[in-house]
């Protein structure tokens, strides 16, 4: 394992070995110093504390496979025995208060937009296909509720600690292509723990309050190193669930219900999209090389023809060496 003595406010790229960008150190906006963006995600941190003190939790909220912390999801969401994509059930009118007001904050809606803006920095094609899924099922279903209007995430997990430690996974239930922001909160010393772990990678990173990273959660193994005693670290995850895209895929139904209605050329044409799906889907990971050259939406890569049913895989042949980036 390599450990990785990131600062949390220099954006950093990492890079595979056929120059797709797999994860990003994110940083801070290049509008804001570290001194005022620490302060906005200081008094976010409160505000995550002050809705946990508001809250009630149920078991499952405080007892998980995720770790010893207490977490809570919001918005949108479909799996885990949901019949149908739906708005995570929050129960309690104070609950339910004490979340909106945390999801409204001043800062919760920066930190949103930042986020948002550094999926389609680096990961453009994925970020446009989960906006319009995202905008496709509220056109559907009215009643959903997103956890803000200015986000391509469907869901949010806050991790309320008191010292959240996420032990290894992978998040099966995302879509496997799919990326999700992460960001550490809290007042803890970054340099003794809250380390994030990226097994398959062997990079331990230094991930101080206030930063986040960007991953395909379900692709690569991570985890999270803990704090000391006394200190607290909570974190906020925002994510959409792989099942959404599915359900759109299907034209509105679940897997089951098309698959009992399907026809012989439906089937057909839905195993040959099962076939080509992880080669289309890793066309959508963005260059590097493309990054440099200022073309961070792929253009040429489309005009090429590889967001379509294409062979043209001659692109992704490894690369000498590859690193992280600053950027």
């Amino acid at each position: 394992m390599h450990l990785y003595k990131w600062n949390g406010q220099t954006c950093v790229v990492l890079v595979d070995c056929c120059d797709r960008i797999i994860a990003v150190l994110g940083g801070v906006p290049l509008s804001a110093c570290g001194a005022e963006w620490d302060g906005c995600m200081e008094r976010l941190a409160e505000a995550v504390q002050s809705c946990k003190e508001k809250s009630k939790f149920t078991a499952k909220e405080i007892i998980h496979a995720r770790g010893d912390f207490i977490a809570r999801a919001a918005g949108i969401s479909y799996g885990g025995g949901r019949e149908q994509p739906g708005n995570v059930r929050i129960g309690g009118k104070t609950n339910q208060e004490a979340m909106k007001e945390l999801l409204e904050h001043e800062d919760m809606l920066r930190l949103v937009g930042f986020t948002n803006a550094l999926f389609n920095a680096y990961s453009h094609h994925t970020f446009v296909e989960y906006t319009e899924t995202l905008q496709q099922h509220l056109e559907q279903n009215p009643h959903l509720r997103p956890t803000s209007s200015n986000t391509a995430f469907a869901a949010m997990t806050v991790n309320y600690g008191p010292q959240t430690c996420a032990g290894q996974y992978c998040n099966a239930g995302n879509t496997a292509h799919g990326w999700c922001a992460d960001t550490s909160l809290g007042k803890f010393d970054p340099d003794k723990g809250g380390h994030l772990v990226l097994w398959d990678l062997k990079l331990i990173i230094r991930f101080p309050p206030s930063a986040t990273v960007l991953l395909p959660s379900a692709l690569i193994t991570h985890s999270n190193l803990p704090v000391q005693s006394g200190e607290t670290r909570y974190s906020i995850i925002q994510y959409s669930s792989g099942g959404l895209f599915r359900w759109c895929y299907n034209g509105w139904c679940s897997d089951k219900a098309f698959l009992s209605t399907a026809n012989p050329n439906q089937l057909r044409q839905r195993e040959h999209d099962r076939t080509r799906r992880w080669q289309l889907n890793l066309q959508k990971f963005t260059q590097w090389s493309d990054l440099l050259e200022g073309d961070w939406q792929g253009k040429r890569q489309a005009d090429a023809g590889l967001y379509v049913d294409s062979e043209l895989t001659d692109r992704y042949k490894p690369i000498k060496k590859p690193k992280h980036h600053c950027y």
